[in-house]
């Protein structure tokens, strides 16, 4: 073999090499070191859009959090600084002591608390005894307050039993109070009032309340008792009757007596006639002039 092809073999298999090292040190090195700056610069592009959405969406946010924080704080409702059942039976107390109109008598028991994200839940129950009005007025007043609670699963129920008029206005009632705590600070601006605020629309007539009583009401004021009375003298407007005491006295139309008032008078026939609500039950009298 000639110096001239020796040398040619030589430089094709220096060639050969060169270009399987270069061949492989793009393949195995340079390739999967460029794979990996393109994942790199993917996810790196991917977390600048995402904090340039959040920077363009912030003057928005920030305005919408500053609203709502003005509601918050503006709101006429407020919740209990802490998950303590005691603050919630103080709170009850206090509303039923600040009226006589609101005056109910109860026992209270606490049955659980939850935990919601930003705020919790006070559960306890409620049953007790008092007049329907204030029974309703103490409701009312719980809902409508600063403090947030609601009562739910209410039960009423009235009286049964006893004829005394008065007593017939009595409930026993049961209910389930939710009272709403803090578990953040949401209300941090928002000061606690003892104003106690009531829905004026809201209808305190007792449904329970007999239309028929069994008794009528005593005779307290000493009003003129028509049924013991006689007419001794009569005018167009007025009359003059001795009652049941042997008083004479005189009446208008218009006028109370016992049960009722004197509706009107008949100067023709000498006649008075009366309106009595007898437990329930309305009843004309007419009476007489005596001759």
């Amino acid at each position: 073999m000639s110096y001239g092809v020796r040398n040619t073999i030589i430089l094709l298999v220096a060639l050969l090499l060169l270009g399987g090292g270069a061949f492989a040190y793009i393949q195995f090195i340079q390739v999967p070191e460029l794979d990996k700056l393109e994942a790199a610069l993917q996810e790196k592009q991917q977390d600048y859009n995402n904090k340039k959405a959040i920077s363009d969406a912030f003057p928005q946010l920030n305005e919408n959090y500053q609203n709502a924080l003005s509601i918050i704080e503006n709101y006429d409702k407020s919740l209990y600084k802490t998950p303590n059942p005691d603050d919630v039976f103080d709170y009850l107390n206090f509303i039923r002591n600040s009226s006589e109109n609101l005056r109910v008598f109860f026992d209270f028991n606490f049955v659980d608390s939850t935990a919601q994200d930003q705020y919790g839940i006070i559960r306890s129950n409620l049953n007790g005894y008092g007049n329907f009005e204030n029974v309703v007025n103490f409701i009312n007043t719980i809902e409508n307050s600063q403090l947030l609670n609601k009562v739910t699963a209410l039960s009423l129920v009235p009286p049964g039993g006893n004829n005394e008029a008065q007593e017939l206005t009595d409930i026993t009632f049961n209910f389930t109070l939710e009272s709403y705590y803090e578990r953040i600070p949401i209300q941090e601006n928002v000061t606690r009032t003892n104003i106690l605020t009531r829905n004026q629309q809201v209808s305190v007539y007792n449904s329970f309340y007999p239309l028929i009583q069994p008794s009528v009401p005593p005779n307290t004021d000493n009003l003129i008792n028509i049924e013991q009375s006689r007419i001794i003298g009569m005018t167009a407007s007025r009359i003059f009757i001795v009652d049941q005491g042997g008083s004479v006295q005189s009446l208008t139309v218009g006028d109370d007596v016992y049960l009722g008032s004197l509706q009107s008078i008949d100067i023709n026939n000498k006649t008075a006639t009366f309106n009595l609500n007898k437990g329930g039950i309305t009843e004309l009298v007419t009476l007489e002039l005596e001759r």
